[in-house]
């Protein structure tokens, strides 16, 4: 199947960030994007099958007004 056709038929997505805690939206399990970024898309992956359909990076701006910066990860099934 084509990355086109992932994007497509993904009913459920998932956001992970490097800038946020959460849990999941399955099993409640920890989702520790801050510290644990990779094993937090990998327990998506492994534990209900979700596809990797995007990484990158995301700027954002602090209640001060500072630039923060953060990698987040796209998941979609």
């Amino acid at each position: 199947m084509s990355i086109d056709n992932y994007y497509q038929a993904a009913t459920q997505v998932v956001r992970i960030s490097t800038d946020i805690v959460t849990g999941c939206k399955h099993c409640g399990e920890r989702i520790d994007g801050e510290q644990h970024f990779a094993e937090a898309i990998n327990h998506y992956i492994d534990a209900h099958e979700y596809k990797l359909l995007h990484v990158g990076a995301e700027t954002t701006r602090s209640s001060e007004g500072d630039l923060w910066h953060s990698t987040v990860a796209i998941l979609g099934k």
